[in-house]
């Protein structure tokens, strides 16, 4: 080989195939560019067969497309040979990776906007093709298919000749999810679109439909019916959307919502009774509306850690005297000896600390926050003085 037929770029692709053990003879071809090199060596170093597209005619950037066509096992080429451009050869590849009927749309007069069009709506299932697709321009389109996937009766307006298609969709729309729905607050056309989709397809939505709800339940309202679960326990405009949320979620769980489904509960107690119900925990000793949601957090973790919380779940205690029992309970000691609404939860620390470490601190009890450290500090700087004396580690 005379090398210097090749520039530095070429031999970079050639020195490569050879040190990945492929046939570089393939391409070591003058009339292939460096750029053009580098696709078959690709396919090759993949167990391609590049004899389809080893032809200089091809520019790399048709190499590219083919060859990863073809490690998927999609053959490009006649699409290429038909004069598509690389967008919508982008749009043709990927409805035959879905081995959707590509022939609906895989024309030339088709830009690749139009093509996404249909490919979206191929993928999703839709009845496309029994439209007058060749004469409906990427409006009337979008309209067939927005409508279509909201379950509406599209041949109504579906005519090419119709230029409000969008007029006659919402006229639909509204029609469906009546009044008050539609002019709730800051409500968008989509998501009524999706209330459409499930009214039409056998959703009964009379206990709820009456109702203006913001855009922001709404969504919540949407995303239960998409996943399945009964709206109706929370469609009601007294929830707000993060009660609303808490109570979708404890659908999905199969929670046994009742417990919590309440005006009664602000969005964060929801969620700690949630999160017990979801761990099978039995949250009767603070679903209660008097705890707030740091009490009924600790209460939840001393369930959770198999302590008795009789001495815990009480509305005296905030949520930081909780936790000082809390750690008493998990650690074995008796915990009624500081468990009492007066000492602070500095106090409690303080005790529960002594006490964990085998001090007898009932003779401390009067003692304020301040003294019961000092009293602390003295008792471990015996205890360790204990240690160094009988060479204890």
């Amino acid at each position: 080989m005379k090398i210097n037929r090749f520039n530095a770029n070429q031999i970079r692709e050639i020195n490569r195939g050879r040190k990945a053990g492929i046939d570089v003879s393939i391409y070591e071809k003058e009339q292939f560019n460096s750029k053009q090199m580098k696709e078959i060596r690709l396919a090759l170093e993949n167990e391609i067969d590049v004899s389809s597209f080893a032809d200089a005619k091809y520019d790399s950037k048709e190499m590219q497309i083919i060859r990863e066509n073809l490690e998927e096992g999609v053959d490009i080429l006649p699409y290429i040979h038909e004069g598509f451009n690389d967008q919508q050869l982008y749009w043709i590849s990927r409805g035959l990776k879905e081995n959707l009927d590509v022939s609906i749309y895989a024309k030339k007069k088709f830009n690749n906007y139009f093509m996404a069009e249909l490919f979206a709506a191929l993928k999703d299932g839709l009845d496309i093709e029994k439209f007058d697709i060749d004469n409906l321009a990427k409006y009337q389109l979008q309209q067939i298919i927005l409508g279509l996937k909201s379950g509406l009766d599209v041949y109504s307006y579906c005519d090419p000749s119709n230029e409000n298609m969008y007029e006659d969709r919402v006229k639909l729309v509204r029609e469906c999810v009546g009044n008050a729905l539609f002019y709730g607050e800051d409500v968008t056309l989509q998501q009524l679109s999706r209330i459409c989709y499930h009214k039409n397809n056998g959703v009964e939505t009379a206990e709820w439909d009456n109702f203006r709800f913001d855009r922001d339940k709404l969504e919540q309202i949407i995303k239960g019916l998409d996943e399945g679960v009964c709206v109706d326990v929370y469609a009601k405009p007294k929830f707000t959307k993060e009660q609303m949320y808490e109570i979708r979620q404890g659908l999905m769980e199969n929670c046994d919502v009742n417990i919590y489904a309440t005006t009664d509960f602000d969005s964060e107690q929801m969620c700690e009774i949630r999160k017990g119900l979801r761990l099978g925990l039995d949250v009767s000793s603070y679903a209660d509306p008097k705890f707030n949601r740091h009490q009924m957090f600790e209460i939840r973790h001393a369930l959770k850690e198999n302590c008795d919380v009789s001495l815990l779940a009480k509305e005296e205690f905030n949520h930081n005297q909780m936790r000082h029992i809390r750690e008493g309970l998990v650690k074995g000691i008796d915990v009624s000896v500081f468990a009492k609404p007066e000492f602070s939860s500095l106090k409690m620390h303080f005790l529960c600390t002594g006490m964990v470490a085998g001090f007898d601190m009932t003779k401390y009890l009067d003692f304020n926050e301040s003294q019961l450290k000092s009293v602390l500090d003295g008792l471990f700087e015996a205890l360790e003085i204990c240690k160094a004396k009988c060479n204890i580690k």
